[in-house]
């Protein structure tokens, strides 16, 4: 009897796991986006890019802006270490395009190994809004998954934008919109993806014309090397505000 009750509750435990295997794979944006290459609804046209099967644009586009926009990072990094665990989703489709959870950014995860999963969807599909994407891909790719946790919103969206060249983020619309400067965004209050993701699409598109322009700064000021320095601290356990403004 009482391996009977052993064996029932051992059952019971694998259909548990499994309903929640099958959950997370199916029904959350990391499962779905870590599953896209065994999916028959995807295929891959190059090295770590897919794309969803009947896709209307144009392929070649696709790897030629991937392949521009992983040059522009590596010029900006000196190095790019990223690309091995970096798998680019291309979509047309609507509906997968809402189980991949969105239509221009970046996932990373860390279990079982570190990867970085970029959704792109055709309206969408421009060499900054890549060189952006990658450029977290490769910041992420730098970090401990612990220091990752410590760096703030606005430093991670700013530094992207570092390889993002549309004019509506440039130095001329922030000074515009800014005021020369009077009308800013205090840096505490985008330190949170519902901070700075809150509101309607403008406010967001201030926030990231804000943080570009504080992180422009400081790259100005550290170079490279400093943002490498800044790398090496936090994966080493120090604060991002003590990192930041040595």
């Amino acid at each position: 009897m009482k391996s009977k009750r052993i064996l029932l509750f051992g059952s019971l435990g694998l259909l548990v796991l499994l309903a929640i295997a099958v959950w997370f794979f199916q029904f959350t944006l990391a499962g779905y986006r870590m599953t896209v290459p065994y999916r028959t609804a995807f295929e891959s046209i190059s090295d770590h890019i897919y794309i969803n099967k009947g896709y209307s644009g144009n392929k070649e586009e696709i790897i030629t802006l991937a392949k521009l926009a992983e040059e522009r990072d590596k010029e900006f990094f000196g190095s790019l270490q990223c690309m091995d665990d970096t798998i680019m989703i291309f979509c047309d489709d609507d509906l997968l395009i809402s189980k991949l959870g969105g239509d221009h950014d970046t996932l990373t995860v860390s279990f079982p190994s570190l990867k970085h999963y970029i959704s792109v969807s055709e309206e969408y599909l421009d060499i900054d809004i890549l060189a952006h994407e990658l450029t977290h891909a490769e910041f992420h790719s730098r970090l401990t998954a612990m220091a990752r946790s410590k760096v703030p919103l606005w430093f991670d969206e700013g530094l992207a934008l570092q390889n993002d060249y549309r004019e509506q983020y440039g130095e001329e619309s922030w000074i515009v919109q800014t005021n020369h400067g009077k009308n800013i965004v205090p840096l505490e209050e985008m330190d949170e993806p519902a901070e700075f993701y809150a509101g309607t699409k403008e406010d967001r598109r201030f926030r990231y014309l804000n943080a570009k322009h504080v992180v422009s700064g400081w790259m100005e000021s550290n170079k490279l090397q400093g943002l490498l320095e800044l790398i090496d601290r936090l994966n080493h356990g120090e604060e991002f505000s003590a990192a930041y403004n040595r």
